[in-house]
Order: structure tokens, then C-alpha cells, then sequence
């Protein structure tokens, strides 16, 4: 019995120490398991945090997208305006053409006209000299002999009847001289029509690129862009200001010029008149003596138009009803509450000018989108202009155009800092703004 009391002694001896050795490693794998458990929730948050900035990323990429997308779609309508400018070029050049091409026709009849004047007054005063041959009794008086008599009537009925004609051709001639120059006023209207078309659109290109500088400033500001993609968005910034500049020149040079031309015109037409009036006293002189020693003639008036224009009071600008007042408001973007300095009219449709005026804006900014500002003179002392807001791309009038009460200004949108399809109407006297309900009757 001692012997196996003294053996499994022995065995317990020689087996603790591996006990002691088993619960060490335990406690290091539970430590182990512990620190993988940490690391893989550390993890965890990391990859959260990578997918959330990933998001982030992917926002910012569709934002850049977006506006790229719209910078482009501006561009192409930009390009669309600039091919349709160079077709109305081309068709000025035509009716300016046209127009030099009727001028000429007029004068070689006016020369025509001159020359055969000239020769009926030669006529009329080799007739006035000899009287006599006009009085057939005298003729028969004064011939020596039977064939001098039918001589002499033989020569004045071949006179008679040369002239005759002659004062056909020339009453021919003179009609086709006045319809030429009705045709070179109708060319010459639709010329002036056609350059105002002109100056509208270069004024739409010039607003457009203006919406065009503004969406890439967003792009700038809004994105993080490389330093690649942003020298290239302000290279093409800068070739747009180039743009808008040249186009700004031109739209100026092509309005002192229209200016020009208008006040040739004028001073050309006045002494058109009075030229023209003392050629047909003279003309009308000679063929009425003319006519009283050889034939009948006959004159025809041709009726004048006289155009009237009345002036009204303010129109209502556009359809709708009014979403909110003149005063003071919670703003529907910013969340603040101030003052809104105008009326808004919610709806669709065109936008007309409320009263008679000269265009003095027609562009694009941030805030009003497409707008334009109409100056209406004096009005009981006070200057007053009328501002129209938020309208669609596409303006109909351009700067330094006069338009009249009820002629369309552009169609109401929502561009600029805008919740919605409608019009911010203000009214400014002596550059302060108003309330348009002083003028509107709405």
C-alpha cells in the first residue's frame, strides 16, 4: 500500500508543473481572442468611416457631374445662338444688298425721267415759238399750196403722237420709280427689324454666358477639383469674359451705328422731300403746258398713312395669381424673415412690359436669373423703372431698346434664387424701390 501511495505521489509531483503551464496559455488566449476582437471592431469603424467618405466622395462626384453636365447643355445653346447670329448676318448682308441693287434702278430712271423732261420742254417751246401749227384753221390759212398743207398736218399729228407716247413712258417710268422706292422702304424695315433680332440674340449669348461663368464658379467653389481640371475650367472662364467682352463691344458699336444711320436717314429723307417736291412742281409745270398744246393728261394723288400712338397707364405684366405681397416675410430660401421688396406672380407664360420705356438691363445674375429692367421716364416727377425677374433663357429684348405697353419681355421660370415658375416684379422711383401697388392696380 506505501508503495502505491508513494507512486501516485510521485506521478502528481512530476504532472503539476504541466498543470501550472495549461492555465497560463489559457489566459493568453483569452487576452488574444480579446485583442482580435478589439482589432476587428476597430476595423469595423474604419471601414465605416472609409464607406462614409466614400459617400461622400460619390456626392460630390454626382454634384461635379451635374453641373458639368449643365455647363455643357449651356455651351450647346450658346453655340446654337452664335450659328443663328452668323444666318442673320448673312441675310442683312442680302437685304443690304437688295437694297443698294433697288437705289441704283432708281437712279438710271431718275436719269431717264430727267432727260425726257428735258426734251418735252424742248418741245413745248419750239411749239410755243410757232403757235400757229397747233390751229389747224391756221395751218390751212398759211399753206401755199395743197401738199404744204397736208404737210404740215402730217408733221404735227407724227409729233403729237411721238409725244404721246413719250408722256406714257414717262408716267411709266415715274410709277415704277415709286414703287421701287416703296420696295426699298419695305427692305429697309425689315433690315432695322432684322438688326434688332441681331442685337437680342448677341444680348442672349452675353446672359447666357453669364449663367455659364456662374455655374462654373459652382463647380469651383462646390467641388474638389484637381488642379488639372480647375486650370482648365479657368482657362475657359477666362475665353468666356473674353467673349462677353468683345460680344459687349460689339452690341455698343452696333447701337452707335443704328443711332448714326437713323439720324442719316432722317436728314437723307428730308432733303429727299424737298428735293423731289421742287422736281415734281417742275415736272408738273412743264407737262401741264405740255399737255395744253398737245394732249390730255391726268394726275393721281397717292394717299399718305398717318400712324397714332396713344400711352397708357401700368398693364398687369403677366398672368397668374399674386403669391406674395410687397413687405415683410418669411424668405422661402433663406428661412429668415425680412422685407421682400416686390410682388410675385405665380404661373406660366410670357412677361410683358408693364408701360411704354427704354430697355435698360437684359442679362443673367445669380440672384434675379434672367432679368431685365425697364425705364419708363418721368412720371409725375419721379423716375420709374420696372424690374422683371426669374424668366426662362431666351430674352426678347436686349439693352437700349424701346418697347411698348404689352410687348413681351421674355416667359416667366424659375432661374436665380428661385422655389418655383413665377415673376418678382419691383418698381423703383428715382432708384429706390417701391410699393408696385402705387402704380399696379392689382
Amino acid at each position: 500500500m506505501n508503495k502505491k501511495y508513494i507512486a501516485l505521489l510521485s506521478s502528481m509531483v512530476l504532472l503539476s508543473p504541466l498543470v501550472g503551464g495549461m492555465q497560463v496559455q489559457a489566459d493568453t488566449l483569452d487576452e488574444l481572442n480579446r485583442e482580435k476582437q478589439q482589432l476587428e471592431q476597430k476595423s469595423e469603424d474604419v471601414q465605416n468611416k472609409i464607406n462614409d467618405k466614400e459617400s461622400s466622395l460619390q456626392k460630390l462626384e454626382d454634384e461635379k457631374s451635374n453641373l458639368e453636365s449643365h455647363v455643357a447643355e449651356l455651351q450647346e445653346s450658346i453655340d446654337e445662338l452664335l450659328l443663328q447670329l452668323d444666318k442673320q448676318e448673312e441675310e442683312l448682308q442680302k437685304i443690304e444688298q437688295k437694297i443698294n441693287d433697288l437705289q441704283e434702278r432708281i437712279e438710271a430712271l431718275q436719269i431717264i425721267i430727267e432727260q425726257r423732261t428735258e426734251k418735252l420742254n424742248n418741245q413745248a417751246r419750239v411749239i410755243q415759238t410757232e403757235a400757229s401749227m397747233t390751229d389747224m384753221v391756221s395751218i390751212v390759212m398759211n399753206a401755199e399750196s395743197l401738199t404744204d398743207m397736208v404737210g404740215k398736218i402730217s408733221t404735227v399729228n407724227r409729233l403729237i403722237t411721238a409725244n404721246k407716247d413719250i408722256v406714257i413712258q414717262q408716267e411709266n417710268d415715274k410709277q415704277e420709280v415709286e414703287d421701287t422706292k416703296a420696295a426699298v422702304e419695305d427692305e429697309r424695315v425689315a433690315a432695322e427689324e432684322l438688326k434688332q433680332q441681331i442685337i437680342v440674340s448677341k444680348n442672349n449669348v452675353v446672359a447666357q454666358q453669364n449663367e455659364l461663368n456662374h455655374q462654373i464658379t459652382l463647380v469651383l467653389e462646390n467641388v474638389q477639383l484637381t488642379e488639372k481640371e480647375k486650370s482648365k475650367l479657368q482657362a475657359t472662364k477666362s475665353d468666356l469674359a473674353s467673349q462677353t467682352s468683345e460680344i459687349s463691344s460689339e452690341i455698343a458699336a452696333e447701337e452707335t451705328r443704328i443711332e448714326q444711320e437713323r439720324i442719316a436717314r432722317e436728314k437723307a429723307e428730308a432733303e429727299r422731300i424737298a428735293r423731289e417736291k421742287a422736281e415734281e412742281e417742275a415736272a408738273a409745270a412743264a407737262a401741264a403746258q405740255a399737255a395744253n398744246n398737245m394732249v390730255a393728261s391726268s394726275e393721281s394723288s397717292v394717299p399718305s398713312s398717318v400712324s397714332s400712338s396713344s400711352v397708357g397707364g401700368f398693364i398687369r405684366p403677366a398672368s397668374g395669381y399674386i403669391s406674395s405681397p410687397y413687405g415683410m416675410r418669411f424668405h422661402p430660401i433663406t428661412g429668415t424673415y425680412h422685407s421682400h421688396n416686390g410682388i410675385d406672380f405665380a404661373g406660366s407664360g410670357p412677361i410683358v412690359a408693364a408701360r411704354e420705356g427704354t430697355v435698360e438691363v437684359a442679362t443673367y445674375s445669380p440672384s434675379w436669373g434672367y432679368y431685365v429692367v425697364v425705364n419708363h421716364g418721368t412720371i409725375d416727377g419721379n423716375n420709374v423703372k420696372t424690374l422683371y425677374a426669374h424668366m426662362t433663357p431666351g430674352l426678347t429684348v436686349a439693352p437700349g431698346q424701346s418697347v411698348s405697353a404689352g410687348q413681351q419681355l421674355g416667359t416667366m421660370g424659375t432661374t436665380g434664387e428661385s422655389t418655383g415658375v413665377h415673376l418678382h416684379l419691383e418698381v423703383y422711383e428715382n432708384g429706390t424701390r417701391i410699393n408696385p401697388l402705387k402704380y399696379f392696380s392689382l
